[in-house]
């Protein structure tokens, strides 16, 4: 008797699947579908274009099987502003084929260790998605970690906060549900750092409504989220000096956590050789620094950690973005240095 894998060959089968049934539709990018506040927002056009070119990215992953090819392939097809983005969408398709289809070494671990190394962080967050969408997914996140990068595996919870804030803001941002309470500390930590990152969307960047929302959630997790919005503001930008410096204001004791996640945008950029006016901006207007600058201050941190580190490369990853953090965050303490804004 033939058996099922005689009658239909298992690859070209999965591969006519996850072509058909994996794909997503770029009508997901609207913020309309999305049922996102702030319709009439100034910045809207350019995060449902964020959005779009996340979608054009995990849906090119399924179609080529090149790794560098697809690299390339998002190099040419997206300005430097967008490109990082669409490394983003790869990452989630990656890990959602890992998850689905395990294959050793995983394929976003071969991805990121080759064409997609300069992007290594923002196609880690990427894989955040498919753990959220997965009913799995959580229950399988150690494991698979390990076989990730462990210096940026931490990255795959920034990414599952960042699409539960986008996907389910009614319970996440709305109510303020807690993290996942299987999380470790780090890990609830980075899991409200994405959660922050999504209020840029769901509020449209308007900073009235992302201090509301942030108000709305315990003390304790706040200093997170506004670390989160930070990176957003300066990576995904879309707004204009007012609307900056207006946010600086909104977020009052939180200034510093705010400050903190702008080098962390500008390190991504740095790494990923593709640099944005948004980042620009955001670096010389709050930071008084440079791009470069600002991610070599991240990097110096980096250094100087791993220079002394005597744990585990997994333990450094993990450990070593809350230690970072600190420094960063730290360096930012407007109360303690002469950093400010002109108003």
């Amino acid at each position: 008797m033939l058996s099922a894998g005689c009658l239909f060959p298992v690859r070209p089968m999965f591969s006519l699947l996850k072509k058909s049934l994996l794909r997503i539709s770029p009508n997901e990018a609207s913020f309309e579908r999305r049922k996102f506040d702030n319709l009439e927002s100034p910045a809207r056009a350019n995060l449902e274009e964020v959005l779009r070119v996340f979608i054009r990215g995990y849906n090119l992953t399924l179609e080529i099987g090149d790794y560098q090819l697809l690299a390339r392939t998002f190099e040419k097809e997206f300005d430097s502003h967008y490109a990082g983005f669409a490394f983003e969408g790869a990452g989630m398709c990656f890990a959602l084929l890992d998850l689905l289809v395990p294959r050793n070494p995983s394929r976003l671990r071969a991805f990121t260790d080759t064409a997609g190394r300069k992007h290594d962080y923002i196609a880690t967050v990427g894989a955040g998605f498919a753990v959220a969408r997965l009913p799995y997914g959580l229950r399988a996140f150690e494991r698979y970690a390990e076989k990730l990068d462990p210096l940026v595996a931490w990255c795959v919870l920034d990414g599952y906060g960042f699409h539960q804030g986008v996907f389910q803001h009614r319970l996440f941002l709305d109510e303020c549900r807690e993290p996942p309470a299987t999380l470790a500390d780090y890990g609830k930590q980075l899991f409200d750092s994405g959660i922050g990152r999504s209020l840029w969307w769901v509020k449209g960047a308007s900073p009235l409504l992302i201090r509301q929302a942030i108000d709305g959630f315990r003390e304790a997790r706040r200093s997170e989220l506004w670390h989160g919005v930070g990176i957003a503001c300066a990576y995904a930008g879309g707004v204009d000096e007012k609307v900056l410096i207006d946010l600086l204001d909104q977020c009052g004791p939180y200034q510093k956590d705010f400050l903190s996640g702008v080098p962390f945008a500008a390190r991504m950029r740095q790494k990923g050789e593709n640099p944005s006016p948004a980042t620009d901006l955001a670096c010389r207007l709050l930071l008084k620094m440079s791009c470069d600058e600002a991610a070599n201050l991240l990097v110096k941190y980096m250094d100087e950690l791993s220079a002394k580190w005597t744990g585990t490369q997994k333990d450094l990853g993990r450990k070593g973005y809350m230690l970072i953090r600190e420094q960063v965050t730290r360096r930012f303490d407007l109360d303690n240095n002469e950093l400010a804004v002109a108003f």
